[in-house]
């Protein structure tokens, strides 16, 4: 169980810079936004992935989708913005969360 909590700060330190980055202008709202879309996200994810037969990447793109909807709606700048910022911080930690877990994607 300790595990799974490891995999969701590892998701966060990946995930925090990368959003920090792109809205480093609304660096005090970023840190508090991103850890509670994470909060929301990851467990829904990780739920629907060990408990159902729905792929890693259909998972990760509905993510993606979810945490860009947060990011326009706190934070300013256009959906593109939004979800460029959401794929590319989703898509590092999945990257690494698949190299490190060896987890099929498909």
């Amino acid at each position: 169980m300790m595990e799974m909590f490891q995999y969701l700060l590892y998701t966060l330190l990946l995930e925090l810079p990368v959003a920090l980055l792109c809205y480093r202008s609304q660096w005090k709202t970023v840190l508090p936004v991103t850890i509670l879309l994470n909060f929301f996200t990851w467990p829904l994810l990780t739920l629907l992935f060990y408990n159902t037969h729905i792929p890693l990447l259909i998972l990760e793109v509905a993510v993606c989708i979810a945490e860009a909807i947060g990011f326009k709606i706190f934070f300013s700048g256009n959906w593109q913005k939004a979800l460029l910022v959401s794929l590319g911080a989703n898509g590092l930690s999945l990257f690494i969360g698949i190299w490190i877990s060896d987890i099929p994607l498909i």
